[in-house]
């Protein structure tokens, strides 16, 4: 079976690396002012071009998100930043406007372009479409079933892609006013506040001013909040049904998110291209249960399911391990680490390292960038500890939390087929 793409986003400088780091083949990254990700980190003007060379230096391949829905005084903007990235030459745009693709035919007319999921292409009709306007490949609406992406496969020829993991938005292909309304700031144009994950309640016309809870649990109600798409256990049929890439959601999510799950859905498009059955590994499971998440589901790929497959039941972001750091250098026994956590003495961690994941290692002789013992340290010190020999540069560190949080367990992933 042909090995599909693995995409991952690159929020910043660090998930960039940290993403490259752990296996993807691909990366999607962008300016603030074109991308529906705008208090994402991002990259702006000579930051983006040196993200667009280290990627490509690595042998793998740089998408810019171009993906607003533009208003007539963005597009001399759009306009001069075309022509900085066809000067930056990233392997592809991914546009979601007719008007921004027009741009980019005539300022960098040799870029590749992706059609974003906010167009919205639900049928073979519309993949045909921008197939024949020269689009190189369609990512297809988050609302389609399994069987009708492979409706679509066999009536064109374009590459195909399709999220596999991340936060799902229950707006159609994420055109959603909910934010714009409530906040003032605008989905459409990278401003979304996630107005959909507040807490709301019932208000009668002519009872204003009395609230009426709609009861989940005693937190409240999040009716417009979905689970976070999870398909560890079904990318075999994705790639049966011809999709060429599969992409992983979150650039405003953290580092030990872009990593952990970067490296699961590494390990497992490997085993769906190995050339046998495809079994997942429990592994897997428990490792994406450690990230940040809102349970997990399907969505749409199995066509209808249950309402309690897809709401959030009113949980709190499910996380049980927390960053530690980040390892910048080895020397022998020892690793120098970047903290991005408090760090003491006697806690116990793990390496996100090929085949010692789920190992504990209590922290021993941990000392200043002097040399000086210490008993404990603080986001953004760097300090030297002992770390196995497995431990490599760029790896992470984790902790389960020490606050709150029971221990992970696999996560549930129903689907009704």
């Amino acid at each position: 079976m042909k090995r599909p793409e693995l995409l991952a986003p690159a929020g910043d400088a660090e998930k960039l690396r940290a993403a490259l780091h752990y296996g993807a083949d691909a990366v999607y990254l962008g300016d603030s002012r074109f991308s529906l990700r705008g208090k994402a980190g991002n990259f702006q003007g000579e930051g983006l071009r040196e993200a667009v060379r280290f990627v490509r230096d690595q042998g793998r391949k740089a998408y810019v998100t171009i993906n607003i829905f533009p208003h007539s005084r963005d597009m001399r903007d759009i306009e001069e930043h075309m022509e900085f990235l066809h000067d930056i030459g990233p392997d592809a745009v991914i546009i979601s406007d007719p008007g921004v693709f027009k741009i980019c035919r005539n300022k960098a007319p040799d870029t590749d372009i992706h059609i974003s999921t906010q167009a919205n292409i639900t049928n073979a009709e519309a993949a045909r479409f921008w197939q024949d306007m020269g689009a190189r490949r369609l990512v297809l609406a988050r609302e389609l079933s399994i069987e009708e992406i492979y409706e679509i496969r066999c009536r064109v020829t374009v590459e195909l892609e399709t999220f596999v993991h991340g936060s799902l938005c229950l707006s159609y292909s994420g055109r959603c006013y909910i934010s714009s309304f409530l906040a003032a700031r605008s989905a459409n144009t990278g401003e979304c506040t996630n107005s959909c994950r507040w807490n709301y309640a019932l208000m009668e016309e002519k009872r204003q001013g009395e609230y009426f809870p709609v009861f989940e649990d005693e937190r409240g109600t999040y009716i417009l909040s979905s689970r976070d798409l999870c398909m560890i256990e079904h990318l075999d049929q994705l790639a049966l049904a011809g999709v060429d890439s599969f992409k992983i959601e979150g650039r405003m999510k953290g580092i030990n998110y872009v990593a952990g799950v970067v490296k699961v859905y590494r390990e497992a498009i490997d085993a769906v291209a190995g050339g046998r059955d495809y079994v997942v590994v429990p592994r897997w499971l428990r490792e994406l249960a450690m990230f940040s998440s809102r349970g997990y589901t399907t969505g749409m790929y199995f066509g209808r399911q249950p309402d309690e497959d897809y709401n959030f039941d009113g949980e709190s972001y499910r996380m049980s391990h927390e960053l530690v750091g980040i390892i910048v250098a080895r020397q022998g026994e020892s690793a120098t680490v970047a903290l991005r956590n408090r760090l003491d003495s006697d806690d116990a961690v793990e390496f996100l390292s090929p085949g010692i994941e789920e190992q504990l290692f209590i922290v021993g002789g941990m000392k200043d960038a002097e040399g000086n013992l210490l008993h404990s340290a603080r986001n953004e010190d760097i300090i030297v500890m002992k770390a196995p020999r497995e431990a490599r540069v760029h790896d992470i560190i984790r902790r389960q939390k020490k606050f709150g949080c029971a221990k992970a367990e696999a996560p549930v992933v129903t689907h009704h087929a």
